[in-house]
């Protein structure tokens, strides 16, 4: 194997041919092409020892980049030198000698100088020595403008190959010259007849078919799609071949525009133009070096590269003892040098203003001569004078001139990767005619064919294109086109423009990135035929670099019997010295070492010694360090030369002879001393190009490397391969300890393997390894290396074992021997407790048994795996088996346990909440799981986190979800909330599971793996509560249609979020607890007169939660039972009222139904009461939504004391059995009420008066609060409980100061009992500004020592209904074990308590007023006040109104009494609201009294209920007495 410099070989490489059976073929070293910057030192008057200045170049970082060599004296100077340096230098160091021994300047940065570098350059001017601590050489810079072109005195010589197509005259029989003879025939053309082609055997050949017959052409076809013909094509008469029997026939394939130039007018010049070049005439690359047909590959074209052209004879075939082309190989074209300012060399031939070359027939050369051959054109003056015509000689005429001739260039050459040097753009240009075909690296470059007149073209290499002047692609051959048709192409021209993106190739690589190559060697070969007579052109430029001239040493190691693994390092590990000598007087040298095309140096000679050649680094451009007695210091054609190279005793060396130029091998020979001649000294050659290559094959022998085993190798271990690592130190006893890894090769049993980079190979047991083509001198070092992966043996004696120098005789055996190990690891495993997790170490491959030491602490084992009953223990086991390698592996295995959660939620709203928030119940998802094991300390640690949850498929009404990387810590608190969220109606259990991933701290849970963690199992259970809250924009569950109009009001919308606790009482929640909102969650849904609104519900009824005000209207509402189809229920309800704006009222409420699917249909009816039109939706409170069917859940699940609970209305309570009817409170039997006493109420009205000290008296009935439709009218005392109904509100009970409820609990023996209050604040003032207070309190009456006081129960301090508990054990005592509970409150005459439900479980309830109680409550609650509540009952009858009912206007109205009756006066209500009345006695006729009723109607239009109620003042002459009877009239107000 060759390093990369071996890719970067000439193109014109020969192989050197096998001396012996094994000699690999040697190449010339190749150049690589490298920008420059120029740089001047100039040397002040006065300075001295500055004899052979040099220079030292460094780049940016301070990497040397030119290492130090001697600069040039400029030509005409004597104080200023110049010198190329690298193009990427920034600073520089200069030296009086060449040498660091005699001082030296600063290190100087080159931009200092300032230089534009394109018309003035970098010039540093020594200009005194400065002693001292820091000595050195001190000077300034300045620019330096240097001269223009400089020709200079040698030729470049290119290979070239020459080719000489006969005409007739020269074949024909006596006639045959060579070259350049005066029967030429020259430029004679005579169009007067046929036959007058003066190349006509060439064409006919070249045509394929030159014969004819009587009978017509013959059939056979010329094989090439655009021959080329020679002669004047232009004249028709010309396009004939060889006649037979008098007649003649044309050329096959004949096409006009490949062989007749284009006539253009108009293009470059306005004149006529003849230049256009014809593309397309030959292949696009080169087949083994000759040009093919564009059409066919396997077709060679007969004009170049060796390729004979036979004549047909007259029988019509081949006459191969005859060729119609002469070829003079091997030769040398002399070609200018020109270089320019900036360095830059210019190579090129102009055959019209350079000297005339011909050649030398007789000595098989060129030669330069002033005397030129003209060309036939004479009245064109763009074309030159001046001709190219070779093979003719100085002083021929005109009709002697040979114009059938090629040549054929041939030129090596380098590129930088931009394709410019110092600067410049590198070219390659031609100008002339006839054809011209250019091939780089065998590619199509260049495409100029055609017999046309002077064109032009060139290669820009940095611009990546080619341009040619003009160009067309010729027309193929038509029928007539030989004949007497066109004598030209009808055809145009265009400039040709081509980028290398455009050239084709067969490799991965595009052009460009051939090109860019700077390592590559390309090979440019040029075509250039004459063959159209009249003139010949030839002018050719390049500014690329050709290969080196002159002297090349190079050095090349041989390593095809070295280690592969070693090959490259070897190749480059010894540096080479050589000793030259010539036959000249001088015996020392310059030169440049190339350090593999990176950086160059130049160097000379000591005693003719070149130092430190490499495999990659090689000796070039030798001259001699002095100049002879002309001033020459190059090499000598001729010169007969010595080159030794010193001894390496660890090499065998053969060296080669090359002649670059040709690729010829000029001498070759074994040993260490190559003797040679440089060049021939005879020839007129003044330049040659010799590489001397020595080539060095290392020496080298074997070391094998044996693994043993000390006793038997266990069974297991017989297979298994084991782990070495040999490094190799290649200088051996010379530097001791220098080991390096390589990726050697090596064979065991015979077949081949190579270690990896770092030298690891295996060996089974017995097993040896030879490590062929270890250089001699070198030492091996093996060493068996030590493994974490539980390998099951271990080194017997020593790891590591070194051989001795390695000689070409050496076989030397290295040993390593081991032995049987058993290893012991201890485990940790994290597993879920109660659940089978299998575990074996991965070191264990069979025999695997566990012991548990004491099974009865909890751990078991089977074959399932470990189960640790018990969360959060740590638990032992012993293990043992064997691994595969047959150790045996032992230990510990500690076994720690975890544990999810399962959890029950019930919930109460249909509000979001976060499960897993933490509380002291432990109500937290997470709380009470095991995800943290308090023996998991130190290494063993964990992470919890959360990881998925799955519902069941059945759950519709519910989701749970949270985000990703929810963390668990210790406390069972979560990084991020786990969301509970109800998506509908609550009416079933739903099931949820859930995940958490415990994992040890370090590591990624892998789940087959419980060395890295476990994942726990939880289940998650939800549920309603027996009643449930829902918002009214909750989920959609309300469908409101005909929704113009309808929109959310009092948009004050509040995020709220329910506890997850579950021992907070079902109907209570702290989200709601100190709400100041009006609305529920501070909006409703308003719905103006048309709105319908639908909503489905499973359970045993609702609450519509709403608000009451001035603008609020009616609603209609229907039931419908949806199991059964039938409607269940239906009604109406007036939420009208005056007197301010009430909210969150349940203005319907229906719990008695039997448990079912419900569809409650709301409509908002037409008001004949404008303002008073608007229903506002705000809630829905749905009661017991669960099943019976779900009644093991509920006991399950339930708070034991919300199990079976039951839900009543307080305000049922009191009514009892009775009804409300049209004239007041009727019991079943059809009596009217007018004591405290009601059948079937389960409560009283109670009086409840506090005096300063806090005592409490009690007593039956008391104050009311009234939806007053009388702004602001005061609290009222009431004896009458059908005016405590009439005038309260609707489902509720308000609670004043002095108000309670009263009634008597027995417990029933039932476990888990309850007693709770359904309870909220109602602000009911209407005043502007006005602030509710928050210190509203639900209190209830308890026995204290000094008789009866209030006790707290809870501050109410939101308008959202919610249930309180009530401590019954607080309540008054009664003899019989009962207990009075009275519940009354704080309030102003602008807020109050409203009582809405009692829920209960395990307690009897009774009115205190029942007959039953009075015994056990006499001497608590007193009568009523006054005293005996007087029976007072007036019939009424409705007679007629004296007007209309107009809005706001006074009414009288007629009624009348039975005769006798006392009546004080009458109040009227209005839609149970009181309107000032006044009233007038009339006459009694027939028994009955009249009365005319005034009252005035209150501001509103819309239906009225007017109550009439008779009253009568107590004996007190001021309190007044209604009559339990009164009279009830509808009316509507219009207006």
């Amino acid at each position: 194997m060759r390093k990369k410099f071996k890719k970067r070989l000439l193109g014109i490489i020969l192989t050197i041919l096998m001396v012996v059976s094994v000699i690999p073929v040697q190449q010339v070293q190749p150049v690589k092409a490298a920008d420059t910057q120029i740089i001047y030192l100039e040397i002040s008057g006065g300075v001295t020892g500055w004899t052979t200045p040099g220079v030292h170049a460094l780049n940016a970082k301070d990497k040397i980049v030119n290492d130090l060599f001697a600069m040039d004296k400029v030509a005409g100077s004597d104080n200023i030198y110049k010198a190329n340096i690298a193009a990427n230098a920034t600073k520089v160091i200069f030296t009086p000698n060449n040498t660091w021994e005699k001082g030296e300047t600063d290190t100087v940065s080159i931009a200092d100088a300032n230089a534009d570098l394109t018309t003035t350059y970098p010039c540093y001017k020594v200009t005194s020595y400065q002693s001292g601590s820091k000595k050195c050489w001190k000077g300034t810079w300045a620019t330096y403008s240097a001269s223009g072109e400089v020709d200079l005195t040698e030729r470049f010589y290119v290979s070239t190959n020459l080719v000489d197509y006969i005409n007739d005259a020269r074949f024909d029989p006596g006639n045959k010259t060579r070259g350049y003879s005066n029967n030429n025939q020259g430029t004679v053309v005579d169009g007067s007849e046929k036959g007058a082609n003066v190349y006509s055997y060439l064409d006919a050949a070249i045509s394929g078919s030159p014969w004819y017959n009587s009978s017509g052409q013959d059939s056979k076809e010329c094989q090439y799609t655009y021959p080329l013909y020679f002669g004047n094509m232009f004249d028709t008469k010309n396009r004939y071949g060889r006649m037979l029997n008098g007649s003649w026939y044309g050329l096959n394939n004949f096409s006009v525009g490949a062989n007749v130039a284009l006539e253009e007018t108009g293009t470059t010049t306005g004149s006529s133009f003849y230049g256009a070049a014809a593309q397309g005439l030959v292949g696009k690359k080169l087949v083994n070096g000759k040009m093919v047909d564009p059409n066919n590959e396997n077709v060679v074209l007969p004009y170049f590269s060796g390729e004979e052209i036979h004549p047909y004879n007259t029988d019509r075939e081949i006459d191969k003892n005859k060729n119609l082309s002469e070829y003079y190989n091997n030769l040398q074209f002399p070609f200018k040098q020109t270089m320019d300012k900036n360095g830059v060399i210019t190579y090129s031939y102009d055959s019209g203003s350079d000297y005339a070359v011909y050649y030398d027939f007789d000595n098989n050369s060129f030669y330069e001569s002033n005397q030129y051959i003209q060309n036939g054109t004479t009245n064109d003056s763009t074309a030159p004078t001046k001709g190219f015509y070779p093979l003719n000689k100085p002083g021929d005429s005109r009709e002697a001139v040979n114009m059938g001739f090629g040549t054929e260039f041939t030129i090596p050459f380098t590129l930088s990767k931009d394709g410019k040097i110092n600067g410049q753009d590198i070219t390659f240009n031609f100008t002339g005619d006839d054809d011209v075909w250019v091939f780089i690296d065998d590619y199509l470059v260049l495409d100029m064919g055609g017999a046309h007149r002077m064109a032009s073209g060139t290669i820009d290499f940095a611009k990546k294109n080619v341009t040619v002047e003009r160009a067309f692609t010729p027309d193929k051959s038509t029928t007539a086109a030989w004949k007497d048709g066109a004598t030209r192409a009808n055809q145009t021209s265009t400039e040709s423009l081509k980028t290398f993106a455009d050239i084709e190739t067969d490799n991965e690589k595009t052009f460009a990135d051939i090109m860019a190559d700077d390592s590559k060697v390309h090979t440019l070969k040029m075509f250039y035929m004459e063959r159209g007579m009249i003139d010949s052109n030839m002018s050719v430029s390049f500014n690329f670099s050709p290969i080196p001239s002159a002297l090349t040493l190079s050095k090349d190691v041989n390593t095809a019997s070295v280690n592969d693994g070693l090959k490259s390092v070897v190749e480059t590990k010894d540096n080479f010295d050589f000793t030259v000598t010539d036959t000249d007087t001088r015996t020392e040298y310059t030169y440049e070492k190339d350090y593999d095309g990176t950086r160059t140096e130049k160097k000379t000679t000591t005693n003719g010694v070149v130092e430190g050649l490499a495999d990659n680094v090689y000796a070039k451009n030798f001259a001699y360090k002095d100049a002879d007695d002309d001033g020459n210091t190059g090499l000598k054609i001729g010169t007969d030369f010595t080159i030794t190279e010193t001894e390496n005793s660890n090499y065998d060396t053969r060296w080669f002879v090359t002649d670059i130029s040709t690729g010829e091998t000029k001498d070759r020979g074994d040993g260490l001393v190559s003797n040679f001649k440089l060049g021939d000294a005879t020839s007129d050659v003044t330049k040659v190009n010799y590489n001397v290559n020595f080539v060095n094959t290392p020496k080298v022998g074997t070391v094998n490397i044996t693994k043993a085993w000390n006793g038997t190798v266990p069974e297991t271990l017989k297979e298994e391969a084991f782990p070495f690592k040999v490094e190799v130190d290649l200088d051996g006893a010379a530097k001791k300890d220098e080991y390096s890894t390589y990726a050697l090769k090596y064979t065991v049993d015979g077949n081949e393997f190579y270690t990896d980079a770092d030298g690891n190979f295996k060996l089974k047991c017995d097993q040896t390894a030879a490590f062929e083509g270890i250089p001699t001198g070198a030492t091996v070092k093996v060493t068996e290396t030590t493994t974490t992966d539980s390998k099951s043996w271990e080194v017997s004696g020593s790891d590591e074992a070194v051989s001795k120098p390695v000689t070409e005789t050496s076989n030397e055996t290295l040993t390593i021997t081991n032995a049987t190990k058993t290893k012991t690891s201890d485990k940790v495993i994290y597993v879920e407790a109660g659940k089978d997790t299998f575990y074996k170490p991965a070191e264990v491959i069979k025999d695997y048994i566990v012991t548990v030491p004491n099974p009865s602490e909890g751990l078991n084992y089977t074959d399932k795996g470990f189960n640790g009953a018990e969360p959060g223990k740590s638990y032992t086991a012993k293990y043992t088996g064997s691994n595969s390698d047959g150790a045996i592996v032992n230990g510990t295995i500690t076994v720690l346990t975890y544990q999810a959660t399962d959890k029950v939620y019930v919930f109460d709203y249909g509000l979001e909440s976060d499960i897993a928030e933490t509380n002291k119940n432990n109500d937290g998802l997470f709380q009470g799981g095991t995800f943290y094991n308090e023996e998991a300390t130190g290494d063993m640690a964990t992470t919890a986190k959360l990881g998925t949850i799955t519902p069941a498929e059945e759950n519709t009404q519910t989701t749970i979800s949270s985000g990703s990387n929810n963390a668990i810590d210790s406390d069972g608190k979560a990084d991020s909330p786990v969301t509970f969220k109800p998506v509908a109606f609550m009416d079933k259990v739903e099931n949820y599971t859930y995940t958490a991933d415990i994992t040890k701290k370090g590591e990624k849970l892998d789940p087959n793996n419980p060395e890295t963690g476990t994942t726990v199992n939880g289940k998650i259970k939800t549920m309603p509560a027996n009643v449930v809250y829902y918002e009214d924009n909750f989920a959609n569950e309300v469908t409101v249609t005909d929704k113009d109009g309808v929109k959310i009001v009092n948009s004050t919308l509040i995020k709220l979020s329910q506890s997850n606790s579950q021992t907070e009482l079902y109907g209570h929640d702290d989200a709601y607890a100190n709400t100041e909102n009006n609305d529920s969650a501070g909006s409703s849904t308003e719905m103006p007169v048309g709105a319908k609104a639908t909503f489905t519900f499973r359970g045993t009824g609702f609450d519509l939660i709403s608000r009451t005000s001035g603008t609020s209207g009616s609603i209609v509402y229907k039931v419908k039972n949806m199991d059964t189809n039938t409607v269940a229920t239906y009604g109406a309800v007036d939420t009208y009222y005056n007197n301010g704006d009430l909210y969150q009222l349940p203005v319907v409420s229906i719990t008695d139904l039997k448990y079912g699917t419900y569809e409650v249909t709301l409509l908002v009816p037409k008001s004949s009461m404008e303002k008073a039109s608007t229903f506002y939706l705000d809630g829905v409170r749905i009661y017991n939504p669960l099943n019976d069917n779900d009644k093991k859940e509920k006991d399950a699940s339930y708070i034991k004391n919300e199990v079976s609970a039951k839900t009543t209305s307080i305000r049922k309570m009191i009514l009892g059995n009775c009804e409300i009817t049209e004239k007041g409170i009727k019991d079943s039997s059809g009596k009217y009420i007018t004591s405290a006493e009601v059948k079937g109420s389960k409560s009283s009205i109670l009086y409840c008066a506090e005096d300063e000290g806090g005592v409490v008296s009690l007593s039956f009935f008391g104050e009311v609060n009234q939806e007053d439709m009388d702004q602001g009218a005061p609290a009222t005392f009431s004896s009458s409980l059908a005016e405590y109904l009439r005038r309260g509100p609707s489902n509720e009970v308000y609670l004043t100061g002095t108000t309670g409820i009263g009634f008597v609990v027995k417990a029933d023996g039932t476990a888990d009992s309850t007693l709770q209050v359904e309870a909220k604040k109602v602000d009911m003032s209407t005043e502007s500004g006005y602030t509710a207070a928050t210190d509203t309190t639900l209190s209830m009456v308890t026995k204290t020592t000094d008789g009866y006081a209030k006790m707290k129960i809870s501050a109410i301090n939101t308008k959202t209904a919610m249930y309180y508990n009530i401590p019954v054990k607080n309540a008054i005592p009664l003899e019989d074990g009962s207990y009075l509970v009275v519940l009354t409150g704080t309030a102003t005459d602008k807020q109050c308590i409203s009582l809405t439900n009692l829920k209960q479980k395990g307690y009897t309830i009774s009115s205190p007023a029942d007959t039953a109680n009075k015994a056990f409550v006499e001497g608590i609650i007193e009568p009523a006040m006054p005293a005996e509540p007087t029976q007072y009952g007036v019939e009424v009858s409705f007679v007629n109104y004296l007007s209309n009912v107009q809005s706001g206007k006074q009414v009288t109205a007629v009624v009348t009494v039975p005769e006798g009756s006392v009546v004080d006066g009458f109040q009227v209500y209005a839609n149970g609201n009181p309107i000032t009345t006044k009233m007038v006695k009339g006459d009694t006729v027939s028994g009955k009294t009249t009365y005319n009723v005034t009252f005035n109607m209150t501001k509103a239009r819309g239906t009225f209920t007017l109550d009439f109620v008779p009253y009568k003042y107590d004996k007190d002459g001021k309190t007044r007495i209604e009559s339990e009877l009164y009279l009830r009239k509808t009316v509507v107000v219009r207006r």
